[in-house]
């Protein structure tokens, strides 16, 4: 897998629900191409995190498990920085 230059940026993190997440706040589409998924890699506050991001209409977002939250210290409401590169997948 190689990943692309990373996009930096600061966020919150939110709450829908028991939903918790990260939302993008660019379009993964003008950045990194059109296609099907978005494999993501990269850090929240320097803390390693992989996934692929959902979207909802034109918004895109990371999503982090309750696990993840908590093994981390990281809370909902948290102001946290933000590093992702699109992972390239074979």
């Amino acid at each position: 897998m190689r990943a692309t230059r990373p996009e930096q940026f600061q966020a919150t993190v939110q709450q829908e629900g028991a939903f918790k997440f990260i939302a993008i706040p660019f379009s993964p589409r003008q950045v990194w191409g059109a296609r099907p998924r978005y494999y993501v890699a990269g850090t929240v506050n320097q803390i390693p995190v992989r996934g692929t991001l959902g979207a909802q209409g034109q918004a895109f977002f990371l999503r982090l498990s309750t696990a993840w939250l908590k093994d981390h210290g990281v809370e909902v409401g948290a102001h946290v920085f933000v590093s992702l590169s699109l992972e390239e997948r074979r």
